[in-house]
Parts: structure tokens; sequence; C-alpha cells
């Protein structure tokens, strides 16, 4: 996501930046729906600009197979969806030991955010989001885009159904039969701490979502150790329901796992 530079002083000078580069990101965003309108926001040549991340290439949001829209519960697809957006590889192995918990391929698909929309949530009827927070609550790199587009869906959104005057507007929501949890990773060390996993929350409900659990935040401040800990707490809850899901189905229940003995979390640490 950060753009080439031609000098070691042109690093410098932007990472010293960056956080007010990634802030102007949401004002350009507003600035673009409320000048150019329509259905899709994007400029003229259909891309989201290098003004946002100076000479990087820009991002494409204004091809008909980005759309969201809302898929019938019966055509969700049974499976869970675990995404992850890492920026240092913690929540990578998070999610990669959640997979595995969860029985691996059969019972899940496990996708990087970055390559995923969130017409991709819209196919699911249970998405766990495991990701952290980059700079001044800022999505990590793997995000971005991801969640610059969950922002533009958003406002889509409610645009849309202010102009049809629907009686039950929850009911005409794109994610409506879709269930999430997000684990938002970061450390109360830093200023917005777990900032990016909570307001991807609220931008997920706002298209109708419904919340699987309230958002966890899992700091790092106490160590590793600690965060593994808090890590999994919430992993635990979600294997919990998985199971009790598959019960009240009769469908064949999932691996016997055994967290004391995870490679995420050593046995003397365990609780």
């Amino acid at each position: 996501c950060q753009p080439l530079r031609n000098s070691v002083d042109m690093t410098r000078q932007f990472n010293t930046d960056e956080h007010h580069i990634r802030e102007l990101a949401d004002e350009v965003v507003n600035k673009r729906q409320r000048f150019l309108g329509g259905p899709l926001v994007h400029d003229t040549d259909g891309i989201w600009t290098k003004s946002v991340y100076g000479e990087c290439d820009g991002f494409s949001f204004g091809t008909e197979n980005d759309e969201l829209y809302r898929v019938p519960d019966e055509e969700k697809k049974e499976k869970a969806l675990i995404v992850y957006a890492s920026q240092n590889g913690a929540t990578k192995t998070f999610a990669k030991h959640l997979c595995k918990s969860l029985g691996g391929d059969t019972y899940c698909d496990l996708r990087n955010m970055s390559g995923i929309m969130a017409k991709d949530l819209a196919m699911y009827k249970r998405v766990y989001i495991v990701c952290n927070t980059s700079g001044l609550g800022r999505p990590p790199c793997d995000g971005e885009v991801f969640y610059s587009h969950v922002q533009l869906e958003a406002m889509r959104c409610t645009v849309n159904l202010e102009d049809l005057s629907i009686d039950d507007e929850e009911e005409e929501k794109p994610l409506v039969g879709t269930s999430v949890a997000i684990a938002a990773l970061g450390s109360t060390e830093f200023a917005g701490y777990a900032k990016f996993g909570l307001d991807l929350t609220n931008e997920l409900v706002s298209l109708g979502a419904s919340l699987a659990l309230k958002t966890s935040t899992v700091d790092s401040r106490n160590g590793k150790s600690e965060q593994e800990r808090i890590f999994q707490q919430w992993e635990s809850t979600i294997v919990q329901m998985e199971k009790e899901r598959l019960m009240e189905k009769g469908k064949p229940m999932l691996p016997t796992t055994r967290p004391r003995s995870s490679k995420i979390i050593p046995s003397s640490e365990a609780v």
C-alpha cells in the first residue's frame, strides 16, 4: 500500500507523514461521493486515484462484479468464512489456528482480506474476522482496499434505502442473513487501539450483518503469551458455537481439539 520512493530521505518523510495521508482517505471518499454520486463512487477513469496514497496504483471500484447485493439464505454457503488482515503475521497465525480448530477446509474457507470484497461476505452465513490495527486506527495494508469498499457500500446502501423509502429497511440490506464475529488485535500502548476491528464491526452491521458475538479486543501490551491467551478464549467460544450448530442440524461434530497443546499457546501458559 505504501508508495514507491526514490531515496532514503523520501522514505523517512513518508513514514513521518503516513498517518496524515491515511487520515485523508475517508475524507476523499466522502467528497467524491458527494460530487460524483451515482450507484458506485469512482473517478472518471474508474479508479480510486493515486492522490490517496501518493505514487502507488489506484484501486478499481467501478465494475458490476464488485457490486454488493443480498443473497437469499438458501443460497448462502454452509461453510464458515475466516478472514484475516495481518500487518506482522500474528493475525494470519491466529486465523489459521481457528481454521484448524473448526475442522479445516471441510468446515471453513480461509481468506486473506486483500483477496476479497464485501460481496464475498454475503455468500456466507457465518463470517469470522481476525484483524489488527495499523497506525492511527487504520487497517493494515491487507485490509485497505476491502475496508474502503465496505465504507463505499455502506454509504451507497444508506442512500439507496433513503431513496426507495422502504418500510422495512433492515430486510433490504445486503448482509442480512450473515452473522459476523471479529477479533480485533492491537495494543493499548497506542492511540486507536483495535480501532479498525471496531469500526469494521459498525460498517458491517450498517450493511445488515448480525453479530454472533460482541467484537473482542485482543491486547498485546502485556506480551505475546497474554495476547494468545485472550485470543484462545475468543476462539474457544467460536468452536463451541459451531459444535452446537452442528448438533442442532444432526451433522458430524467438529474434530476434537486440545487447546492446551496448541501451537499458538504453550501448555504451561494456557488457562
